[in-house]
């Protein structure tokens, strides 16, 4: 009987050792996989022209280097410069949503920096690469 009793508790810690192992391996995986998505983007640079904003499907903040090579922006998260400004009432329909450029600032240089993360490409749509604004400084 007590040989009965040994074998059976061998086998229920064996049993458990492997749960135990499951459970970490888990964890393991949770945890990395939190990491990777608080990992800080990286920030770029680039010296552009601001072209337009516009408020369509999501934010586009239009710019162009001194090469040609367009950008399209889809967020700021710079308040200090507001490149969208709302239209006037008479002007707001559905496409702009009320939004449209800021005239003063088209054709203006700036010294961007700007990060590339996942999120939604337009409102309710599906999660892609995009790059946003983190901070706009106008060149002199």
């Amino acid at each position: 009987m007590s040989a009965l009793v040994l074998a059976a508790t061998l086998l229920a810690c064996n049993g458990n050792g492997a749960k135990t192992d499951e459970a970490t391996t888990e964890a393991t995986t949770d945890t990395t996989a939190a990491t990777a998505a608080t990992e800080t983007p990286a920030v770029q640079t680039v010296n552009a022209k601001f072209v337009e904003f516009t408020l369509g499907d999501a934010e586009h903040y239009s710019f162009e280097d001194k090469a040609g090579k367009t950008y399209d922006f889809g967020g700021c998260e710079d308040k200090s410069v507001e490149f969208g400004v709302q239209v006037p009432e008479g002007e707001a329909n559905e496409t702009n949503q009320g939004w449209g450029s800021n005239k003063a600032l088209q054709g203006k240089w700036f010294d961007l920096k700007y990060i590339v993360r996942k999120q939604p490409l337009y409102q309710d749509g599906p999660e892609g690469d995009v790059q946003v604004i983190t901070e706009a400084k106008m060149v002199q």
